[in-house]
């Protein structure tokens, strides 16, 4: 048993002698080569470093000014030592404006290199200086000054030798205007000087880093657009209903507010123009909000109303206070804020009140409308503290805390507008839906009732010996409340010869309820005749039918006429009818539907043949133009003429009601 072992191993140690050359060598071919070091492998603080040193510290600083504190020989020795990272203000010198000198020393590297300074934002202008050389500035020295934040700029440094020593100076105005408001001076960390290489990748750097507080800006403002034109579509579809439009144009004014602040980041505007198209858009924002939830809360333009409103509108003179030096920022400010503040709290007790009332659309934008509206209103009331001096800034600056940190921070005015647009959006989508669904549901009875109409008023006229007849028919909607109706009654005269029956009508209202009440007459109508041939008999079975069937009345004339002109009428409070262009009268009586003991007389009388006898309802003279009535004197001019003259002279003039014209012309 043991020679078993021993053989393999030597069979194994055969093998590796094989092999093995070939396994070494190709082991030495991916051995890279040999690297000589002639130190060892360390490092040091002292010499690998990146050319690059903070200038956050202690900086000598002095208010006034004096072109020889730029000087590099000049002793600042009893100046005294401000943070570089904090404005004056906070550091002894309350509400100093006008000018003030910032000096500093910087040993130059070994080796001499190109050296540039990095300065972060300084309020509001400022200059370089470089042993007694201007190198740089920002914005406009006195007497004009500029209303506008610099950012951080890169400034190139002449070259100097290598271990010089470099003094700097900066010569900063302070613009009056913001001394109660804004500490003048740097106004945060990031003064940097070194390689200019290294410092341009830093700019770019703190670029990008501004950039990415923008992103948040840009989603909510990108989302408003869209939303916007959206909402605009359905404005465009549906006209009547304004509340699209108001909210159309709120998400209109909040984009193009993201566009400023957005630009404002990029090109820096000056903030008196920056406040005052901020204030405008914003203004024009609440007074739409104000429309918007009047209409969806149904709220009556009271004087509170008009007040808020009114406030409003006046927020952007607010801003030109302070642009012509009239009040302070701070003041400015405070009043921007009394003149906004009202609305919305007007809007988040509107909601309230409704939401408590069982009003479902203020239940469902409760909660949206009190995020923005509460935390925009909650944000002012600090901010106006701050102002008064009751607070610190923390809490003035609320809007802007951060919700959100990575990938890039989302403010929480941000969040919450994010969330109000697309709850809104959904909310107006639901409405429109609904008012859709609505809308086809009432089409759809409009259409039953004009194919009902089109039975009830005759599309072709009887052909009658004896009689030309001629109508026109033009309600003022879609359907009408006038009716007519022709009926023939064989063998109803002494001579056997047939009688011809016309009614006509006009029901109290317009659309399709009058158009319902027109159905249920013709219906009666229809019956009666085959019963009766009376005027009068035919008025009183109508006025029984109508009886408590309705809100309203009607207005019915009913006319019997014989092949020898006889005419036998009765009227229950219409119109009397024109022959040759002269008004009938007729004994009076109540309209059908509203007395059960009504009655209806009878009168009789004899026409001649060539005769033109002309029914008509009141949509003729009461056709109005310019607060001007068509009136009856006109109706009577034009009376002789065929029926379809008389009604398009009414249209033209202006029509306002329900239009039937019936003319009859008797023939020998």
């Amino acid at each position: 048993m043991p020679s078993r072992p021993q053989s393999s191993t030597l069979v194994l140690w055969i093998i590796v002698a094989l092999i093995g050359p070939l396994g070494f060598a190709q082991s030495s071919n991916a051995t890279p080569e040999k690297i000589t070091e002639t130190h060892p492998a360390s490092f040091s603080f002292l010499t690998d470093h990146e050319p690059v040193i903070s200038l956050d510290g202690l900086w000598r600083f002095h208010p006034g000014d004096d072109a020889r504190w730029a000087s590099p020989v000049f002793d600042d020795s009893a100046w005294p030592l401000l943070r570089s990272n904090e404005p004056w203000t906070d550091q002894g010198y309350n509400q100093l404006s006008g000018f003030a000198w910032y000096r500093f020393r910087v040993q130059a590297p070994l080796p001499a290199m190109p050296l540039s300074l990095l300065l972060p934002s300084i309020l509001t202008d400022y200059e370089i200086f470089e042993n007694g050389v201007k190198i740089g500035a920002f914005g406009q020295m006195p007497p004009q000054g500029s209303l506008r934040f610099s950012q951080s700029f890169l400034y190139p440094v002449p070259p100097a030798a290598a271990g010089a020593t470099l003094q700097f100076a900066i010569r900063v105005w302070h613009h009056p205007i913001y001394a109660t408001y804004l500490g003048g001076g740097p106004r945060h960390a990031g003064a940097y000087l070194g390689e200019t290489a290294l410092l341009q990748r830093q700019l770019e750097l703190l670029k990008q880093e501004r950039l990415t507080r923008v992103v948040g800006f840009f989603a909510v403002g990108l989302l408003n657009a869209v939303v916007s034109l959206t909402v605009f579509g359905l404005y465009f579809y549906r006209r009547s209903e304004r509340e699209y439009l108001w909210f159309a144009i709120l998400l209109l004014t909040n984009a193009l507010m993201t566009v400023l602040t957005i630009t404002d980041f990029i090109l820096n505007f000056p903030l008196g123009l920056r406040d005052v198209l901020a204030e405008t858009l914003g203004s024009v924002g609440l007074a739409a909000s104000l429309f918007f939830f009047s209409r969806v809360l149904e709220a009556k333009r009271s004087f509170i109303w008009r007040a808020v409103l009114i406030l409003a509108l006046l927020d952007p003179l607010a801003v030109g206070l302070y642009v012509f030096r009239i009040t302070s920022p701070a003041t400015s400010t405070s009043l921007r804020i009394l003149l906004g503040l009202p609305l919305e709290i007007y809007i988040v007790v509107l909601l309230c009140r409704r939401a408590i009332s069982g009003n479902r659309n203020a239940r469902l934008l409760f909660v949206p409308t009190i995020l923005l509206y509460g935390t925009s209103i909650l944000g002012g009331t600090f901010l106006l503290f701050f102002q008064l001096h009751w607070q610190s800034r923390t809490l003035a600056s609320i809007n802007q805390w951060n919700v959100i940190e990575t990938p890039f921070p989302v403010p929480l005015e941000v969040f919450v507008e994010l969330i109000f647009v697309v709850a809104l959006l959904a909310f107006l989508i639901r409405r429109f839906a609904r008012s859709r669904a609505k809308e086809e549901r009432f089409s759809s009875d409009m259409e039953a009732a004009r194919t009902l109409q089109h039975v009830l008023i005759p599309e072709t006229l009887p052909s009658i010996p004896h009689l030309e007849i001629s109508t026109a028919y033009h309600p003022a909607q879609e359907v009408g409340g006038d009716f007519y109706q022709i009926f023939t009654l064989p063998g109803s005269d002494s001579n056997g010869e047939a009688n011809t029956l016309i009614v006509l009508g006009d029901v109290a209202g317009k659309g399709l309820a009058a158009a319902m009440t027109v159905s249920m007459l013709v219906g009666a109508l229809h019956s009666l005749v085959e019963t009766t041939g009376s005027p009068a008999e035919i008025l009183a079975g109508l006025n029984r039918r109508l009886l408590n069937r309705g809100s309203g009345f009607t207005t019915c004339l009913a006319i019997r006429l014989s092949p020898s002109g006889e005419l036998t009428l009765a009227n229950a409070g219409h119109l009397a009818p024109y022959r040759n262009g002269q008004e009938l009268s007729s004994p009076p009586a109540l309209p059908l539907g509203l007395d059960q003991h009504a009655e209806f007389a009878e009168q009789t009388l004899q026409l001649a043949h060539g005769d033109r006898l002309t029914l008509l309802t009141d949509g003729i003279p009461e056709a109005t133009s310019h607060r001007e009535l068509f009136g009856f004197e006109r109706t009577a001019r034009l009376s002789s003429l065929p029926a379809a003259e008389i009604a398009d002279a009414a249209r033209r003039f202006g029509q306002q009601d329900d239009i039937t014209v019936i003319s009859i012309v008797l023939r020998h």
